[in-house]
């Protein structure tokens, strides 16, 4: 039975009748008449952006047993506040943005022994090692040149501290073509959004961009965040660098756009490597670290039918590299197609996907082939986060219907099953932390493949521009895999409802 502390409820509750309020005064006409500066501007130079998100979250994980510290059931509470000040000039903008997380009633008792955290709720728990936790940070701060006006357009170079996702190169201007990039081509392999911390980069972004293509190249180091809510911290010992070109839309061919890119991920932090070895063989990354290149490419369709669209995308990606003192093949692959029916009821939006990465075979071949998937987006492509997309293959049908011009309804079935049943089935959202976690967590598969079922259904609604809520719900039917793992109960479900305001 789930535990819900009252005070932490109280709580939660004055949040959403705040978020109520400031909805009401947002769009009454005190805000919105006529003649009015837009919210947040001050003077045609300097304006402010703010956002508000609250979370509440239930959680009925997979217990193993006989474990200690096996609490599966669980509530928690997140919110996030960030505050900004953007300055614009002709050559030069300037942005900072502060940001305040609070993680609440996180369950101390859900790291189990053997099995490790069971939910996120568990894995804030283990990174904060407080059922309470609230910090206040610098998220963003940086300087963006623009050389359009010293004679060079379309050149711009941002220096700081600053969000980044890959794929996301540009916006192509059309609202559905852009959401498909967002939800099924941006930060497979470099996020900022990753749960309710998130995570920013320390570096600069040179991009040039033309009315054909756009040229984007970044050298970076991500910053603290995901489960810590110490987020100020910088991870110093992982360098990035990515590179991509992109063909925009409508160029090479109607309806398409496409992109080749390239990231090199180098990490020496004081932690040990996961992989399918005995721990003892395990080198520290401290002492051999990790090198990796990966090189990749997205095609992404979307074409106007009479009565409906069709899409279609295909991404891909090799790497190669040193993984301590192993060699590094490995590889990932994923293709989608769907068809929106535009004119009948509902709009049904139907998908069909389809994602498998490497895994590792053969733990003594001094070779390693698991992809590795470097620093994702949180819940973007594994809504119910009880697996990741390493040594997976995942085939699934999504169906979107929008009853609403404002409401969106979406529901995933997902078949889950290990590329390779030699090696672990692997959890985790990539390096939060400067030392003492990897980032990735393996499992032994006992010699299977099937993972199992999952069923994701979440609901938005979107007030205004500026407003939206959503209802999520997910349950996992375990398979073998999960079933030797989490003997005492072998599915799990999870619920979460939040908003968020943005201005």
């Amino acid at each position: 039975m789930v535990k819900v502390n009252h005070q932490k409820w109280l709580q939660s509750l004055i949040l959403w009748v705040s978020a109520a309020i400031i909805f009401i005064f947002l769009t009454s006409d005190a805000w919105a008449g006529d003649g009015s500066k837009p919210l947040g501007h001050i003077n045609p130079y300097l304006r402010t952006t703010g956002e508000l998100y609250g979370s509440y979250e239930a959680w009925d994980f997979f217990r193993p047993s006989p474990a200690i510290n096996n609490d599966n059931s669980y509530d928690l509470w997140a919110l996030r506040a960030r505050l900004g000040a953007l300055l614009t000039t002709s050559y030069v903008d300037g942005y900072a943005q502060a940001q305040y997380v609070g993680l609440y009633d996180l369950p101390n008792d859900a790291v189990a022994s053997p099995g490790g955290p069971l939910g996120l709720g568990a894995a804030y728990f283990q990174a904060n090692q407080s059922t309470n936790v609230s910090n206040i940070f610098l998220r963003q701060a940086h300087l963006d040149f623009k050389f359009s006006s010293l004679g060079v357009p379309g050149a711009f170079l941002k220096i700081g501290r600053f969000e980044f996702m890959d794929g996301m190169e540009y916006k192509t201007g059309n609202e559905k073509f852009d959401s498909l990039k967002r939800s099924r081509v941006a930060q497979r392999l470099l996020a900022s959004n990753i749960v309710h911390v998130g995570r920013t980069f320390d570096g600069f972004a040179a991009v040039y961009d033309q009315a054909g293509f756009n040229m984007t190249m970044t050298a970076t180091r991500p910053t603290q965040g995901g489960f810590t809510a110490e987020g100020q911290s910088q991870i110093s010992d992982i360098n990035l660098f990515y590179a991509a070109v992109t063909s925009k839309k409508d160029v090479l061919l109607p309806g398409t756009e496409g992109r080749i890119f390239y990231v090199n991920y180098d990490d020496k932090r004081n932690t040990q490597v996961v992989d399918n070895r005995a721990a003892a063989d395990r080198p520290r990354l401290d002492s051999q670290n990790l090198n990796i290149h990966t090189v990749g490419a997205h095609l992404l369709a979307l074409h106007q039918l009479k009565g409906g669209s069709a899409d279609a995308l295909l991404w891909g990606a090799y790497q190669f590299g040193d993984w301590t003192n192993q060699k590094h093949q490995a590889w990932a692959f994923a293709a989608e197609a769907g068809y929106q029916w535009s004119d009948a009821a509902f709009k049904p939006w139907l998908r069909a996907l389809y994602f498998v990465s490497s895994g590792d075979d053969d733990a003594a071949d001094l070779k390693h082939k698991t992809f590795f998937s470097l620093l994702p987006n949180g819940r973007g492509y594994v809504k119910f986060p009880f697996y990741n997309l390493m040594n997976m293959q995942d085939a699934y049908i999504q169906l979107n219907l929008s009853p609403t011009p404002q409401t969106r309804v979406t529901i995933d079935l997902h078949h889950l099953s290990l590329t390779s049943s030699s090696d672990l089935f692997y959890k985790g959202l990539g390096p939060t932390m400067k030392s003492g976690a990897f980032g990735y967590s393996g499992q032994s598969s006992a010699g299977s493949s099937d993972v199992g079922q999952s069923l994701d259904i979440s609901f938005t609604h979107t007030l205004t521009k500026a407003l939206s809520w959503r209802f999520y719900y997910g349950h996992a039917f375990g398979g073998t895999v999960l079933r030797s793992i989490y003997q005492g109960k072998k599915d799990a479900d999870m619920v979460y409802l939040d908003f968020n305001l943005v201005f």
